[in-house]
């Protein structure tokens, strides 16, 4: 199993890693060295190894690519929807060992300080320092085991907010909890996780199905766990720092944020936000620290998402409608946006709205808009996909919409509850098209790249 300090490794062998010297300031500096970073085409992943007051380096940007998604579980971009399609159909159970490397070093009780990790505060108008990069790990006797990422804002040196949003598994536990009269509710929050474990955290599956046992799937191997020290969880044994704390049934709360999220807005503070008590932090002896910026897109959140979103909505889909090749979440969606690719040889009359309408299904029905697109449509070009919608799109016939639904309550523009109207679009070609797209023959196109370099190009 590849962990996170192996993965920057290799990240720095194939030139996707750039290593940060001078002292850099994790209030606002970092998080803008980031984001202007992350505007230049092709930027790798950054390690600013001399944080302000702290001595704790801090990784930014580590998946803000669809290299380095693909990086990450050891695949090409070429294939990487395909395997990923596979392996996470194939998930593994978790495998117990008796120790692990996140708890070389523990601090229990009064040594408890969060503080000391180097907690970023990555846009101006942030309510405070944030762990952004929180694998959160819960269970409930009826729901099974979650692992997802939430926001934490810091409050004291062992107490930070943890917002467990409608829609998430993690509001139900915790509504379930309060249901059924516990008077407390743990919590575990990896900080700089392996790879293949971040981007199972992302793929929102039905409840009762745990994102541990995909990432095994996703890794080939079984993620070995350990037994955390002060409340009833297992956490990954590779993982560079533990949180281990619990909330309060009824719940200890205070104001949240505000705080810059992955749609690209800042929210609004949050009174009355949930506030976990951290018990203990355990940690490698030289750990590196995560830290993920969100803002305006595209983002190192959005990369992650345009994968495991895509692949949790086909693996739903396909086994109805046999004609789906692809999926994908593009960046610039904001993780609410789908397009679909179909196979001309499977479909048939009606089989679009179908999978329009089925797609609502997937992904708690998150999604706002969804477009279907022809095979010859590269789904991760958003000039292809807009050329479609120019070419092959009449607004008068070929979408829908449905007035009142659900998506993310961060979504701005939705209410406050995160009911929107949502778009469904039909960019196929239809019958009568009167078009021949005009390219060279797959003959010529291969005569071409054979003599590429004589030509005079790389």
């Amino acid at each position: 199993m590849i962990d996170l300090q192996e993965f920057l490794k290799v990240l720095e062998e194939e030139h996707e890693l750039v290593k940060i010297k001078v002292e850099v300031d994790a209030k606002h500096e970092l998080g803008a060295i980031c984001k202007i970073h992350n505007e230049r085409p092709n930027s790798p992943a950054l390690l600013f190894e001399n944080v302000k007051g702290h001595k704790i380096p801090v990784v930014g940007q580590l998946l803000a690519s669809d290299r380095r998604v693909a990086l990450a579980l050891g695949l090409s971009q070429e294939n990487v929807f395909e395997e990923t399609v596979r392996r996470a159909n194939r998930p593994l159970p978790t495998r117990l060992v008796a120790s692990g490397p996140c708890q070389e070093v523990v601090y229990e009780g009064s040594y408890v300080d969060v503080t000391h990790l180097p907690l970023c505060t990555n846009n101006p108008r942030d309510g405070g320092p944030y762990i952004t990069a929180g694998h959160v790990i819960l269970k409930d006797p009826e729901y099974g085991k979650n692992l997802s990422i939430y926001r934490m804002m810091l409050v004291s040196k062992n107490e930070v907010t943890i917002r467990f949003t409608p829609g998430h598994d993690g509001h139900d536990f915790i509504k379930n909890a309060e249901k059924r009269g516990d008077k407390k509710f743990e919590v575990a929050v990896c900080i700089g996780v392996p790879p293949a474990v971040y981007v199972a955290s992302q793929f929102e599956p039905r409840i009762g199905v745990y994102e541990l046992e995909i990432a095994g799937g996703l890794a080939g191997e079984s993620i070995d766990v350990v037994k955390c020290r002060t409340v009833d969880l297992e956490v990954p044994a590779l993982a560079e720092i533990v949180l281990e704390g619990e909330l309060q049934i009824p719940a200890k709360t205070g104001n949240e944020g505000p705080f810059g999220e992955f749609c690209g807005y800042t929210t609004q503070q949050v009174p009355g936000e949930r506030i976990m008590t951290i018990k203990a932090i355990t940690l490698r002896k030289n750990p590196i620290y995560h830290n993920i910026w969100l803002g305006k897109p595209p983002h190192e959140h959005l990369y992650v998402d345009a994968l495991t979103y895509a692949v949790a909505a086909y693996q739903e889909l396909k086994p109805a409608y046999p004609a789906l090749k692809k999926a994908y979440a593009p960046p610039w969606g904001v993780s609410i946006v789908l397009i679909l690719q179909l196979e001309k040889r499977l479909m048939r009359q009606g089989i679009v709205d179908n999978i329009l309408a089925a797609s609502l299904y997937t992904r708690s029905g998150k999604w706002k808009h969804v477009l279907v697109v022809d095979e010859d449509i590269n789904i991760e070009d958003p000039n292809e996909v807009l050329w479609a919608l120019t070419t092959r799109f009449q607004p008068a016939s070929d979408m829908f919409v449905i007035p009142r639904g659900i998506t993310s309550t961060l979504e701005p523009s939705a209410t406050a509850e995160g009911v929107t109207s949502k778009l469904m679009l039909d960019l196929t070609k239809k019958q009568n098209f009167r078009g021949e797209v005009a390219e060279p023959t797959a003959a010529m196109r291969e005569k071409v790249l054979q003599r590429w370099q004589e030509y005079g190009f790389k």
